[in-house]
């Protein structure tokens, strides 16, 4: 979706379309997981994050004050979220069930090899920038994957422009360590 057609969209979702914030959802939640992800330490906690965004977005649009600045908006209503609940779950213990994850069903068209190579591969990414300070990894993630400005990232972050571009050229240089 074209910068044009999104904020037609957001333009409606603010008038409360289902349909049009649906086309949000679908269109915005990969990148949402993946910020989100840079901030916890497996996707189902990122994955809990981003649904409770969304149910926030969806009755917050009302006070989003100008539909081009929906995105900013949304991945600071994410970075709130996603801190609120690394606080609030501080001082919980979490049981795991091995259970509930074994015998996940690959994709047929898919070798067993193939997705565990796979897989692999994404994990040990994701462990790079799991191991960068919080900062640096929420950084690298604005502007290197989802591909905002310094600008944009500095008003997620609540910081300046300048210390954004010091946390991306340090989570860039830590990355090429790690993989080297």
């Amino acid at each position: 979706m074209d910068a044009l057609e999104q904020l037609a969209i957001v333009g409606r979702s603010r008038e409360g379309d289902p349909e049009a914030f649906g086309m949000l959802v679908s269109d915005l939640t990969p990148s949402l997981r993946r910020y989100c992800r840079s901030f916890f330490e497996n996707w189902q906690d990122a994955d809990d994050a981003v649904q409770e965004v969304w149910i926030k977005v969806w009755k917050s649009m009302h006070t989003l004050q100008q539909n081009g600045a929906f995105k900013t908006w949304l991945f600071r209503m994410t970075r709130h979220v996603c801190l609120d609940r690394i606080r609030s779950s501080q001082n919980r213990v979490q049981v795991v069930d091995a259970e509930e994850f074994s015998g996940q069903p690959a994709p047929e068209h898919l070798s067993p090899e193939y997705l565990a190579v796979q897989r692999s591969e994404v994990e040990r990414a994701w462990s790079i920038v799991a191991k960068l300070p919080s900062t640096l990894g929420q950084a690298f993630v604005l502007v290197c994957l989802e591909g905002m400005t310094y600008e944009q990232a500095a008003t997620i972050a609540n910081t300046s422009e300048s210390t954004i571009r010091g946390r991306v050229a340090r989570a860039r240089k830590a990355i090429i360590e790690a993989v080297s």
